[in-house]
């Protein structure tokens, strides 16, 4: 009995740890905080933004994005581009680093 306690209470730990702000959900999209959107989301932004229709100006802004963890990540997010016109996009980073655009709207 005292061993299940043990070993419940160290499965417990690392989420009792983490800040109530803070909800991953396994396979769940989580937000990509504004400060890192260039780091994080600038090069599959870039690359949808190479596989939109043309004619298409570039990318000017990355306005927000989410990202999902499966094989590999998915990324989805709002952009802006120099002419103004906003699309949501998804683009799919594979595990060997190749990417894919797996959908796209234009939004105005």
């Amino acid at each position: 009995m005292k061993r299940l306690a043990l070993v419940l209470a160290v499965l417990a730990a690392p989420a009792a740890a983490q800040s109530p702000h803070e909800h991953h959900i396994v396979g769940g999209w989580s937000e990509v905080p504004r400060a890192a959107l260039e780091a994080d989301v600038g090069p599959a932004a870039r690359f949808a933004g190479s596989r939109l229709p043309r004619p298409h100006a570039p990318l000017k802004q990355i306005v927000g994005a989410e990202r999902q963890v499966v094989a590999g990540t998915n990324y989805r997010m709002l952009v802006t581009l120099k002419d103004g016109k906003r699309w949501r996009l998804v683009v799919w980073k594979k595990l060997d680093g190749t990417m894919q655009l797996t959908w796209s709207k234009r939004e105005g």
